[in-house]
């Protein structure tokens, strides 16, 4: 004998296990994405270097575009 409510409950079971196997890869695409991403992402360090009071104090200043080089021993490469 047919149960018409019987398939029904079991299409709905069967659309609600889909929805849930679906939503959990598409969750742990979104996470392996996110991985992929933050691990070629560059990190930028920032180095706080002491500059002498004098060097400045020379009048000049830095107008290239890119800056200018402060070398390990805290001189400035115009």
């Amino acid at each position: 004998m047919i149960k018409p409510f019987q398939i029904v409950w079991e299409l709905i079971e069967f659309g609600i296990q889909a929805l849930f196997v679906y939503v959990f890869a598409i969750i742990i695409l979104i996470g392996l994405l996110v991985i992929a991403i933050n691990d070629h992402t560059p990190v930028k360090h920032i180095e706080y270097i002491q500059i002498g009071q004098g060097s400045m104090a020379e009048g000049k200043e830095c107008t290239r575009p890119a800056g200018c080089r402060i070398l390990e021993d805290g001189t400035i490469e115009w």
